[in-house]
């Protein structure tokens, strides 16, 4: 009869071998979302000159040629035109032509809400927002 321990060695073993060639000992890799589609409107709220801000970011196109407007509130500076949207995973950058100078807003999506950040020459300043539409 063989002993308690080589009994518990034995199904040990054969535990281990079964999980092995199974694959329940290995972890699948969490599958990559897919790129975000910028496409939309969106909201944004920061502040500008000391001063909280709303307004719309509005992105039309396909990857390679997005185009659109960024709309601060009434009151706030005039729109300007999107000239390029980049799209890395979830982050979406956005360029825009502000009367000669580049305003580029960054923006970290989860789900369809986000956090960034903006530039604007020597300003900048951290912005909140939103899908709107489609």
């Amino acid at each position: 009869m063989k002993s308690a321990s080589a009994f518990i060695s034995a199904l040990s073993a054969a535990t281990l071998a079964a999980c092995s060639a199974s694959g329940a000992g290995t972890m699948a890799a969490a599958p990559t979302p897919a790129p975000f589609d910028p496409v939309g409107t969106f909201s944004f709220t920061t502040t500008y000159e000391g001063q909280a801000m709303g307004g719309r970011i509005v992105i039309r196109g396909e990857p390679g040629a997005y185009t659109g407007m960024v709309e601060p509130q009434a009151g706030g500076p005039p729109p300007v035109e999107i000239y390029a949207v980049t799209v890395e995973g979830q982050k979406v950058t956005v360029f825009a032509d502000a009367g000669g100078e580049d305003l580029i807003m960054e923006m970290e999506f989860v789900g369809d809400r986000y956090t960034g950040s903006w530039t604007l020459g020597f300003q900048g300043g951290e912005s909140t927002g939103e899908r709107i539409s489609p």
